[in-house]
């Protein structure tokens, strides 16, 4: 039978001739039928295009060589059922285990269980039956190989008894069928009048065996392809290799006629002169052609705005451009975004990963909490998403997080079950505001926390599977009850959510049919997600109703071929994002590919892809790269972008600079337009329809202006005058202000603010210990009950005994009274507290002069009086707890302030208005107490069983000295803090040796500098 080759460059005429072909035969045989192949379904709409315009459309049918193979099958009667891709994965799951079972499998065995090596063998028996390579041949290559290829094979071989043994077809045997039929009745096409092979630039194996088993039926063949005869050029090197095979393989007619190359100067200088040695005289353009930007963002950026504007301007249909980007998952994601603020519909030949899908991504760990034990920032995570409805409301599930947070449940429903223990047989133990080492959360206690268990409860009970061992069916049937009860698929209501949705169900769906087709399998839960998870890691999903509007094409480089468009965008010209860094493959390597005859996966002909997407355009070219990498270096120019820049001068460069601003005109978005407007300090008139959001952004500009200063200055940076009668309401003279409220906000206003005003809280991951309050809180209460129990406090062997006494008696209730979950190694932890208490309670009694008789002295707490303080004629009120106050024989007083930390305990931090506390207590006790006067006061340092640096009594400066000297000094910081608090003066201040990690604001303060 008559078969031709036509061979000519892109952009030649070649498709065109194969509709005057079709014409032309359309016009002798009216009626006869002929068949258009192409390589996917964007060629294929594109070709029906041109040849419904063309007028040749009738009794042609225009498909991919799968249709062309189903055709052949329904005519032969040789169909079969095809297999779906949920089916293959449980049907090679099967075989694993088979051959694993009968110790069939050395080498794998260990990594048998893994999704993600199903899905890596389903991809490589994939590959080997594209390339027509039998169980046979590949066992006889394989035996002599290493162990890893040796397992391959006998994988390869079982995988194709079975299907053929179930009398099913994977989506490669559709090819190996058609290729049967057509051997066993070659005359099937004798029909067809023409058969037209268009677009491609290279072939697998089975399309090579097909074509030659064609070539004897069909009555006539024409088949297209890039390049020229006995081309030696360096960018037809991918094209060649296939192009000897055909000759060999058809012996065709080769035509090569005289051409004309449709493209426009400088992509027609491009494709002449590309990638040879002779380097041709420079060429000048009149717009640039290559573009430079600084990140992949700005390249996506910049080439959208590119395409917006021939759409606008040059008055280019949407859907006659096309972007070429060589990695995907760092492109993708970028055109998404930014087509969506721009305003351009996009669509993506490569179908998003149904993992990535929000929807199935939260229904993803939805599954995994069973499996993870209920992890708690999971689980939170879960509870909180939008897409399941547990019908409890954000302030529970804040609740939820700080019991988690407190407790220190890291995961498990026992972990959860002992925090309700402790919480529900205690009350409110009312520590907040005491000071800053026994200020704790407020958890719920008694009835507040019944109920919020029975709330939590009943989460795990609907969540949690079966214990038993149930059929792929019986566990769908479980999960489809429970989105059904989560309200699931009706939250999903935006098109890619539905679209995700609807192709979890259909997975769903094929599970249950692989079941009946390969046989029932009793499976625990974790095993029957292992299963699914590993069939979704190969499932892609496409929106609704994405292709029935015009919009902009995205492609992968390799998809660069046959179509073409008025305007391309080639992205990722930089070193090792394209050429792209190859990898081998773990499983044939680059030896055995040779030998089967595979596409090789190092040293591949990149080149060919980039010859082909440089000459998809009829009209527009850019070629981008980015030039500065994530860290911040020079992102060196790929060998490609230079092979381009060495054939124009330097009018086809260009190089954005994001810092240097846009002209309102290129706006590509109302965004872009009014951000560019804050910068020019100025909106023209006919962009009034956008006069609110541009004053909106005027402010935000004023934020950040303000911010940036060195010094905080105006509202934006804490001044908040315009709030000044909410606050002097919230902190009015009958506020009882605590020693430890007066210091955060000398430490920073700011933080004060967040903290008071705000009232937030820091956000700690639960960890397997007491947190350093509960800690502070447990010494300070051990200490009290020690001395308070005793009557010779002055008697270190008693106070010994007592220590004991009440270590034990603390210790054994401290995960019920403070509400924390012990770890392993609190018995422990027991021990070494003991020690460091009893090493403090014996440095504390060195000193004989001092004997202990006030402890947990309360001022302005529950039943008892505050301090009552007159500054500049206002009454000031404070409360505190001082933990212990000493006389001595002359009945004069020493205020001691257990501390558990070390730092910021110095005369400095008084002087400086960070510690105020103990001047503060020195005063109460004297005045709302009447326990007598202080002569001195200390900090004590807890764990390191020593007194700070600061001591009252010692205290000097220029005006006094002693304890009413660091009195006058606390009271002058009071009268000032104050003042500023009602005066809204809240500026955030980094302190000298940096900001604590607890402050609630140390994620997105911008003044925020590490420290202590």
């Amino acid at each position: 039978m008559a078969v031709e080759l036509l061979i000519s460059p892109p952009a030649s005429g070649k498709t065109e001739s194969c509709i005057q072909r079709i014409k032309t035969i359309q016009k002798e045989h009216p009626l006869a039928k002929i068949r258009v192949v192409v390589p996917d379904r964007v060629q294929a709409a594109a070709f029906r295009k041109r040849l419904a315009i063309a007028g040749g459309s009738l009794g042609t049918q225009v498909g991919r060589f799968t249709d062309l193979y189903y055709s052949i099958l329904q005519k032969s009667g040789n169909d079969m059922p095809l297999a779906s891709s949920p089916l293959l994965h449980r049907l090679i799951q099967e075989i694993v285990n088979d051959a694993v079972n009968e110790g069939d499998l050395p080498y794998y065995q260990s990594i048998s269980g893994f999704p993600g090596f199903i899905l890596a063998l389903q991809n490589s028996f994939a590959e080997l039956k594209r390339a027509f390579i039998d169980s046979e041949s590949f066992i006889e290559i394989t035996q002599s190989g290493t162990p890893a290829q040796k397992d391959l094979g006998t994988l390869y071989q079982r995988y194709l008894t079975r299907l053929k043994s179930l009398n099913w077809a994977d989506p490669e045997d559709i090819n190996w069928l058609a290729i049967s039929s057509l051997k066993n009745n070659p005359i099937c096409v004798s029909d067809t009048r023409l058969i037209v092979v268009d677009g491609f630039d290279s072939f697998n194996g089975a399309q090579f065996q097909f074509l030659k088993l064609l070539s004897e039926g069909a009555n006539e063949i024409l088949i297209t392809f890039p390049g020229e005869s006995d081309s030696e050029r360096f960018a037809h090197h991918r094209f060649m290799d296939d192009f000897i095979k055909l000759k060999e393989l058809l012996a065709p007619t080769i035509s090569e006629k005289n051409y004309s190359i449709y493209l426009p100067d400088e992509i027609r200088h491009i494709e002449k002169h590309i990638f040879n040695q002779e380097i041709p005289s420079v060429m000048s353009v009149a717009q640039p052609i290559l573009m430079e930007t600084r990140s992949p963002a700005d390249e996506v950026r910049e080439a959208l705005r590119w395409i917006k504007k021939l759409v606008i301007r040059k008055k280019l249909p949407l859907k006659s451009c096309i972007i070429f980007t060589p990695n995907p998952s760092v492109y993708h994601p970028l055109l998404r975004l930014y087509a969506d603020e721009f305003g351009i519909p996009v669509t993506f030949t490569l179908d998003e990963s149904l993992e990535k899908s929000p929807a199935i991504s939260a229904l993803i760990n939805l599954l995994n909490l069973p499996v993870k034990n209920f992890n708690s920032r999971l689980l939170i995570n879960v509870l909180r998403s939008p897409y399941f409805e547990f019908l409890m409301d954000s302030e529970i599930v804040d609740t939820f997080e700080m019991v988690s947070r407190v407790a220190q449940i890291v995961e498990g429903r026992d972990q959860w079950q002992e925090a309700w223990d402790r919480l529900t047989s205690t009350v409110d133990q009312n520590w907040n505001e005491l000071d800053d080492e026994r200020n704790a959360p407020k958890l719920p206690r008694g009835e507040d926390a019944i109920k919020l268990k029975h709330i939590l409860d009943a989460v795990f009970q609907m969540i949690s599977p079966p214990i038993q061992r149930s059929s792929q069916t019986s566990w769908i049937n479980w999960l489809e009850n429970l989105l059904d009860n989560l309200k699931f698929y009706e939250r999903t209501d935006n098109e890619r959510d539905l679209s995700a949705s609807e192709m979890f169900r259909e997975v769903l769906r094929s599970l249950v049919s692989s079941e009946v087709v390969v046989g029932e399998r009793q499976v625990d839960y974790q095993q029957f997600l292992v299963d699914l998870l590993g069939t979704l890691q190969g499932e892609r999903f496409r929106e609704l109703g994405i292709s029935k509007q015009p919009a902009l094409l995205v492609a992968r480089m390799t998809e660069a071929r046959g179509i073409r468009f008025k305007a391309v965008a080639i992205l990722g010209l930089s070193e090792g994002s394209f050429p792209i860094n190859e990898r081998p493959d773990p499983f044939l390597n680059e030896e055995i590919r040779a030998e089967l005859g595979l596409e090789p996966r190092l040293q591949r002909e990149q080149a060919g892809l980039f010859y082909q997407a440089l000459t998809r355009s009829d009209q527009y070219l850019l070629i981008t790269r980015p030039y500065m990498s994530e860290d911040g270096e020079q992102w060196e120019e790929s060998i490609f972008w230079t092979a381009v820049k060495k054939l124009f001068d330097p009018s086809a460069l260009i190089k954005i600079n994001p810092d240097k601003g846009l002209n309102l005109t290129n706006a590509a978005s109302t965004q872009e337009l009014l951000f560019e407007a804050v910068r020019l300090k100025s909106l023209p008139q006919k962009y009034d329809f956008l006069l609110e959001r541009w004053q909106n952004l005027q402010q935000a500009r004023d934020v950040l202006k303000a911010r940036r200063s060195k010094v905080p200055v105006g509202h934006f940076e804490g001044f908040t005058e315009t709030i000044k009668r909410e606050i002097n309401e919230k902190f009015s003279p009958n506020t009882v202000w605590s020693a430890s409220r007066l210091e955060t906000y000398s430490t920073c206003p700011f933080q004060f603010y967040v903290k008071t005003m705000l009232e937030l809280e820091e956000r700690i991951l639960p960890s397997l210990d007491m947190d350093a309050k509960q800690r502070g809180s447990l010494l300070h209460k051990i200490l009290e009950e020690t001395y308070k129990n005793i009557p010779d406090p002055d008697n270190l062997t008693s106070v010994i005994e007592s220590l004991k006494k009440e270590s034990r008696k603390q210790f054994l209730n401290a995960p019920r009274t403070f509400g924390f979950r012990p770890s392993l190694l609190w018995s422990i932890e027991q021990e070494q507290l003991y020690g460091i208490l009893e090493q403090s309670v014996t440095a504390l009694a060195e000193d004989s002069t001092w004997i202990p008789f006030k402890y947990e002295a309360k001022f302005g707490i529950k039943e008892t009086l505050p301090l009552e303080i007159n500054l500049n004629g206002e009454s000031i009120l404070l409360k505190g707890v001082i933990d212990r106050v000493d006389k001595n024989a002359s009945g004069q007083l020493r205020i001691i302030d257990y501390k558990t930390g070390g730092s910021h305990l110095s005369i400095k931090d008084l002087v400086n208005g960070l510690r105020l506390q103990l001047p503060i207590y020195a005063l109460a006790a004297r005045d709302a107490l009447g326990l007598g006067e202080p002569m001195d006061g200390m900090y004590w340092k807890i764990l390191a069983a020593e007194p700070g640096s600061l001591k009252l009594g010692k205290f000097s400066n220029d005006a006094s000295s002693g304890v009413q000297a660091t009195i006058d000094i606390a009271l002058s910081h009071i009268s000032r803090i104050l003042h500023n608090i009602r005066s809204g003066e809240f500026p955030p201040a980094a302190p000298e040796d940096g900001c604590p990690s607890y402050c609630p604001a140390a994620q997105w303060c911008w003044r925020y500098e590490p420290g202590w």
